[in-house]
C-alpha cells in the first residue's frame, strides 16, 4: 500500500502538470491494444459482450442479460430479485469470477456473487470471457470471468424508471451522468441509485415432498419470500486515457426472508446484508507502454436469522462478516508492432468470521485469514500482418492460510487466433486452473448449507477451439456465427449436493469431466434484432465408487437454449420475444433427484407516446404460466414408463414461479442515433 500510495502521489503531481512526461513520449488517447481485448474478432478469449440499451426489456436485471450469453447458465432460488448466480461451461457458480470495472468481487472464487445485488443500468457493457480470460483481469477461473463495465461515457445525461408488477414488486431507478473539467483536464462524475422490494409471494405446486402420493398435491403461496434493497453505484475519473484517476464506490443493503425448500418452507428465517466496494485505480499510458493499477476494498456482513430452526440444522442466529483487501499492478509495453509482453502482480488478503448471536457476548468465532499473491507474464506474438496472433500466459498462485498449509499453484494459459480473412477467426485456448475452497465451503454452518473442512483445492485443465464469422461491415445486414468445442477436466472438483435431510454439502468428486459445443447467431437488420444460442453439455463423475461412476454433474444440465428477438420503430416503439429451455439435471450424485425440464417464454412491449416523453413499457415473464411438467417416475428406470407431476425448480427444489409481469415508466437520455450491434 506505501507503493500504491506513492504512485497516486505522483499521478496526482503529474495531472497537475499537464506538460509532465520525462520521456517526451506521444501520448495517446486508447492504445490499440486495449481495443481489441474485447473484441470477438481481434482476441483468441471466447468473449461475449453484451450492449446494456434500448434493446434489453426494462425489467431486465444483470442475471437474465448474462444469461444471453452462450454456455452460460443461471441459477436462481425463485422469483423476481431472489438470489442468482452464473456458471460457464458447467462450471461451478464459485468458479466464476465476477468484476466490476475489472475490481475483483469474488477473486479465486471466494464466493458465490449473487447478481440480484448489481444495478444493470449502471453499466454501458457486460463482457463475459468463456474460459481464458485476458491477463489485465489477474484472473484464471476454471468457469470464466463476468466483467460488468461502466464504459466511457462523453455525453451528459440524466435517466429514471419506476416499474411495478406482479408480487407488489417495484423498482425505483436514478442515474446521472455529469462531464465536467478540473483545470486543464477532463472529469466525470457517474450517478446511479436503485430501490427494490417484492413481496414474492407467488402460488406454486406443492408436492409435499411425497412424490408418489398424489393426494397431498396442492396449490401453495410461497411465504416469508419478501426482499428489499437499495444499491448506489458512484464512479469519479480524472484525467484521460493519457493519465486517468477513477473512485469507485458499490454499496447495497438488502433485507430478505429465505423461503427455504418447495416442500418445506419457512416462516421467519431472514438474511440482512450490507456491502461495500471501494477502488481506486491509476491509469498511464503513452504510445508505447500502458500501465493499470487498482487497489480495492470490499467487506460484507451477513446477519443470519433463524431462531425458529426452521431451516438447515437447528436454531442459528449469527453474524459473518467477509473481507478482502488488494492491489493488482498491470504494465504492458510495445516492443515492436509484433510483440507486446505485459507482467501483471496481485497482491490480496481476505478474512472471514462468524459471531453465534444465540451465545451472546464474546461468542465470535475464530478469525480465519489468507494472503494470495498472483504474479504472471503475458505477451501478444503477431506474425503475417497480425492474421496470426499468440497469446501465452505464465502465472501462478500462492495462498498462505493462517491454518493448514500454503497452496502453491501454476496457473498458465494461452491463445491462438488465426484470421486467414478479415470476416473469419478461428481460436483455440488451453489453460490450467485452481481454486481452493472458500471460508463458506470450509466452515459455514448457516441454511440450507453447511461447511466441510476436510475439502481439497480443486484444479483442472480447460480447452476450447472455435470458429467465428461475421459479415463485412459494409454489408447492409450484420450478422454473426460462431461454433466453440470446449472441454474441461477437474480433479477434486468442488460440488455441492443434496443430502437425505436437503441440505446442501460440498464435497470433493476425485475426477470430473465436462465436454460441450456452444453455438450462437446474431442477425442485425434494420429495425431486427435476433441472439439464438444453443449449448449442449456432456459431463461425467469420473470417480471410482460405483454408485456415482459416470453418472452427470449436478446442476449441468445437457441442453441449454435461449433466443431473444426485438423490432423496433425508430425510438417510438419495439417489441419484443425471449424463449429459453433448460433440459433436466440432477441435484445429487446418484442422479436420482431431478429437477424438470423447463422451456420458458416472455415478451415485451415499449411505446413512448411523445417525441420527447417517457417510454411506457410492459414485460412478462414465463408468458405461459408453465409452473409445472410431467416427468419419469423413476429416472434411474427407463423401464419404467410411469408418469408424475413435479413442480418447475431450480437450485436444490426452490420453485420459479408462473406468469409475472412489470409495468414501467422510464426516462432516459437521447439514444444514439445508430447504436452498435451487439457483440457475440
Amino acid at each position: 500500500m506505501v507503493h500504491l500510495i506513492a504512485i497516486l502521489s505522483a499521478a496526482v503531481q503529474a495531472a497537475d502538470d499537464p506538460g509532465a512526461d520525462a520521456e517526451g513520449d506521444e501520448v495517446v488517447v486508447t492504445a490499440p491494444e486495449t481495443q481489441d481485448r474485447a473484441d470477438p474478432m481481434a482476441t483468441p478469449a471466447s468473449v461475449t459482450v453484451i450492449a446494456v440499451d434500448e434493446r434489453l426489456p426494462a425489467s431486465s436485471d444483470v442475471s437474465t442479460v448474462v444469461s444471453r450469453a452462450s454456455g452460460v447458465t443461471v441459477q436462481r432460488l425463485g422469483g423476481l430479485g431472489d438470489w442468482s448466480g452464473v456458471s460457464i461451461r458447467g462450471s461451478t457458480m464459485r468458479q466464476v469470477q465476477v468484476c466490476l470495472d475489472g475490481i475483483p468481487l469474488n477473486p479465486d472464487g471466494t464466493s458465490a456473487v449473487n447478481l440480484s445485488e448489481l444495478p444493470l443500468w449502471a453499466f454501458e457493457t457486460i463482457e463475459v470471457y468463456r474460459g481464458n480470460a485476458p491477463p489485465e483481469l489477474g484472473a484464471a477461473p476454471i468457469g470464466g470471468v463476468v466483467d460488468l463495465r461502466t464504459g466511457d461515457r462523453d455525453e451528459a445525461g440524466s435517466g429514471g424508471s419506476v416499474s411495478w408488477g406482479s408480487h407488489d414488486t417495484f423498482r425505483l431507478s436514478a442515474m446521472t451522468h455529469v462531464p465536467t473539467t478540473l483545470g486543464e483536464r477532463p472529469a466525470d462524475a457517474l450517478v446511479v441509485a436503485e430501490a427494490f422490494g417484492t413481496a414474492g409471494d407467488y402460488p406454486y405446486f406443492s408436492d409435499n415432498g411425497t412424490e408418489y402420493a398424489l393426494l397431498d398435491d396442492s396449490i401453495e403461496e410461497r411465504a416469508n419470500n419478501d426482499k428489499r434493497q437499495a444499491t448506489a453505484h458512484l464512479r469519479f475519473r480524472l484525467g484521460d486515457r493519457a493519465l486517468r484517476l477513477t473512485l469507485l464506490e458499490a454499496f447495497v443493503s438488502r433485507d430478505e426472508g429465505l423461503a427455504g425448500h418447495a416442500s418445506s418452507p419457512t416462516t421467519a428465517v431472514s438474511l440482512r446484508s450490507v456491502q461495500s466496494v471501494t477502488a481506486l485505480a491509476v491509469e498511464r499510458g503513452t504510445a508505447t507502454w500502458r500501465g493499470e493499477l487498482r487497489g480495492w476494498a470490499r467487506l460484507r456482513k451477513e446477519t443470519y436469522d433463524d431462531r425458529l430452526g426452521e431451516l438447515g440444522t437447528g436454531q442459528q442466529h449469527t453474524d459473518d462478516r467477509f473481507s478482502s483487501l488488494g492491489a493488482q499492478a498491470h504494465l504492458r509495453r510495445r516492443v515492436s508492432d509484433n510483440v507486446l509482453p505485459a507482467v501483471t502482480f496481485a497482491v490480496r488478503h481476505d478474512g472471514y468470521a462468524s459471531t453465534d448471536l444465540l451465545a451472546g457476548a464474546g461468542s465470535a468465532g475464530p478469525e480465519h485469514g489468507r494472503l494470495s499473491l498472483t504474479p504472471a507474464v503475458s505477451a501478444d506474438l503477431r506474425f503475417a500482418e497480425e492474421r496470426l496472433t499468440l497469446s501465452p500466459v505464465l502465472q501462478g498462485v500462492a495462498l498462505l492460510s493462517n491454518e493448514g498449509d500454503p497452496i502453491l499453484a501454476p496457473t498458465p494459459r494461452a491463445g491462438l487466433l488465426v484470421r486467414p480473412i478479415e470476416v473469419l477467426a478461428v481460436k483455440s485456448n488451453v489453460a490450467w486452473t485452481t481454486r481452493p475452497p472458500d471460508f463458506t465451503e470450509l466452515y459455514g454452518d448457516r441454511g440450507a448449507i453447511i461447511g466441510n473442512p476436510e475439502l481439497s483445492p480443486e484444479s483442472g485443465l480447460q480447452w476450447d477451439v472455435g470458429l467465428r464469422a461475421v459479415t463485412p461491415s459494409t454489408a447492409k445486414a450484420q450478422a454473426s456465427v460462431e461454433v466453440t468445442l470446449f472441454e474441461n477436466r477437474s480433479d477434486e472438483l468442488i460440488v455441492v449436493v443434496q443430502n437425505s435431510q436437503g441440505t446442501g454439502v460440498p464435497v470433493n468428486l476425485s475426477k470430473a469431466w465436462v465436454q460441450g459445443v456452444e453455438s450462437s447467431v446474431h442477425l442485425g437488420l434494420g429495425p431486427l434484432d435476433s441472439q439464438t444460442n444453443a449449448t449442449r453439455t456432456r459431463s461425467a463423475d469420473l470417480g471410482s465408487r460405483p454408485q456415482y461412476a459416470n453418472n452427470q454433474l449436478p446442476r449441468v444440465p445437457l441442453w441449454e437454449l435461449s433466443q431473444a428477438t426485438s423490432l423496433a420503430w425508430g425510438d417510438r416503439v419495439r417489441l419484443g420475444h425471449t424463449l429459453s429451455h433448460t433440459a433436466a439435471n440432477y441435484w445429487d450424485r446418484t442422479n436420482f433427484y431431478r429437477a424438470a425440464p423447463r422451456t420458458l417464454h416472455g415478451a415485451f412491449a415499449r411505446v413512448r407516446p411523445l417525441e420527447r416523453g417517457p417510454h411506457i413499457e410492459l414485460g412478462v415473464r414465463n408468458l405461459f404460466d408453465r409452473t409445472v411438467e410431467v416427468v419419469p417416475r423413476n429416472p434411474l428406470d427407463p423401464s419404467d414408463g410411469a408418469r408424475i407431476v413435479q413442480p418447475i425448480t431450480d437450485f436444490t427444489g426452490y420453485p420459479l414461479p408462473g406468469r409475472t409481469w412489470m409495468a414501467t415508466l422510464r426516462w432516459s437520455p437521447e439514444p444514439p442515433s445508430s447504436p452498435a450491434p451487439e457483440a457475440t
